[in-house]
């Protein structure tokens, strides 16, 4: 295969694998006080949140090798659009730990998660994570082609959070993910680190956050990677509710298409 067809089925690859919510999802299900990065917090023991969330991005240029963007079509006229909606379910137990379940509206995915609180005082928490991603197969699918968006992938990771002051906060985690079995494309796992800070204003009703997320695919002949950033609110003017805003855009990346896009999620909280 010459470098030109090589670079070809790259792009295609890379640029299925990063639109597809199979490969961009981490260890789902799990609460959170920001948008992209875990917190150490879990939900209140016996407890439930339950959150619909609603993305739309776009994405018409795609990374090479190299690094350097190219038009997905070979112009920039087309454009890929991806929308969705997502329901989360989180149940707290004993205040240390928490289990939890989201599910896309098309049924095509579900993610599985807990976590579980190590060690946490005033200022600063360490949590473990672990999960699964179990596709429920709502399409016709072809048992013989291993592709990701058939197979489960497990994983988990560790969560770290600081409380530097009563409005400003620091929240990272670090995860990887694989699938049980090996795919056609011969994926051999993800890596993927999350930080966000957040600040709050107006007596804790408003948090202007910052987030980044980096991630990298690793395949037999080659690696994707990129680097997202998170620029968002919270906004926490009710008891039991909070409407969270954020809007994403890819900014470097290698293999990977290029995304921006907008997320709303209302997380509510029952006894």
């Amino acid at each position: 295969m010459d470098k030109k067809a090589n670079l070809i089925l790259v792009i295609l690859i890379s640029g299925i694998l990063f639109s597809s919510n199979i490969i961009r999802a981490q260890v789902g299900g799990l609460s959170g006080s920001k948008l992209n990065a875990f917190c150490v917090d879990v939900v209140d023991h016996k407890k439930i949140e339950f959150e619909p969330s609603f993305f739309h991005h776009s994405s018409k240029t795609s990374w090479n090798d190299d690094g350097h963007l190219d038009n997905i079509y070979g112009s920039s006229d087309s454009v890929i659009h991806n929308t969705g909606i997502n329901f989360r379910f989180t149940y707290g137990l004993w205040d240390k730990l928490e289990i939890g379940a989201s599910v896309s509206t098309d049924l095509q995915l579900s993610n599985w998660g807990l976590r579980y609180i190590l060690y946490q005082k005033k200022k600063i928490g360490i949590a473990l994570i672990a999960g699964a991603n179990i596709p429920f197969g709502n399409k016709v699918v072809d048992q013989s082609a291993r592709l990701a968006d058939n197979l489960a992938s497990i994983g988990g990771g560790a969560v770290f959070s600081a409380q530097f002051s009563e409005n400003f906060s620091l929240d990272i985690n670090a995860e990887y993910m694989a699938f049980i079995r090996t795919t056609n494309d011969k994926h051999k796992g993800s890596y993927y680190i999350n930080a966000d800070v957040g600040y709050y204003i107006l007596k804790h009703q408003i948090q202007f956050i910052a987030g980044l997320g980096y991630q990298q695919s690793n395949f037999a002949q080659f690696n994707s990677s990129i680097l997202t950033v998170y620029p968002g609110v919270t906004i926490e003017t009710g008891k039991n509710y909070i409407v969270v805003i954020s809007v994403p855009f890819d900014a470097y990346g290698v293999n990977a298409t290029k995304n921006v896009g907008v997320m709303i999620a209302l997380t509510l909280t029952f006894d």
